[in-house]
């Protein structure tokens, strides 16, 4: 019982001190070329460092840990602010080349953001917001069909500090992983000692 209490102690100390560093990955698949995958996340304090990329096209390894394969579809990036406005767009800006193409063809957008609602959305390669809502609203059709001959397989993550209530929303999305962020674990981390600490007393 001490070794078990001392775990949970440990954990959500650690978790508890890496709180305010927000990093979550998404990772799924596209039901067909025009689907659209939307991640919902708050800033909670002024110039916030804030950093979305994608590693489905090249593969790498996300910031949870897990291996992505190389192979697939072009993907684009875009950052809307809770207008509906957009702050930024990006379709090839990561360094990571594609072995399976020799090109690097994943999204990258870093920036600084203020105390707001914002709204990042992940779409294949040609697949342009024009007007209306942007969940029901018109996109463009993406140019490639069967995903230019690569998977229908995604991966997306977001990172910063002072991030807060990050979500994933698919538009024809198979979502198959989401990683809970750090201060839900912390959380977590908390209970498991305010329960194992409770059985101890109690004995």
């Amino acid at each position: 019982m001490k070794k078990l209490f001392a775990i949970a102690l440990a954990f959500g100390l650690s978790t508890a001190a890496n709180a305010g560093l927000i990093t979550q990955s998404f990772t799924g698949n596209f039901d067909d070329n025009d689907a659209r995958y939307y991640i919902t996340f708050d800033v909670t304090a002024d110039n916030t460092d804030v950093e979305l990329i994608t590693l489905g096209y090249a593969g790498g390894v996300n910031l949870f840990g897990t291996t992505i394969e190389d192979g697939g579809f072009d993907p684009q990036l875009f950052l809307f602010n809770s207008t509906g406005s957009l702050i930024e767009s990006d379709d090839d800006d990561s360094n990571v080349s594609s072995a399976f193409g020799e090109r690097s063809w994943d999204s990258l957008i870093e920036r600084s953001l203020n105390i707001g609602s914002y709204i990042a959305v992940l779409t294949q390669y040609n697949s342009d917001y024009q007007s209306g809502d942007l969940f029901q609203g018109n996109w463009t059709n993406a140019g490639p069909t069967d995903f230019n001959g690569r998977t229908s397989n995604y991966a997306f993550d977001i990172s910063g500090e002072d991030l807060a209530n990050v979500r994933g929303l698919g538009f024809n999305v198979t979502q198959t992983t989401s990683v809970p962020e750090p201060a839900s674990l912390a959380l977590l981390g908390m209970a498991l000692f305010g329960i194992v600490g409770r059985r101890k007393f109690k004995k």
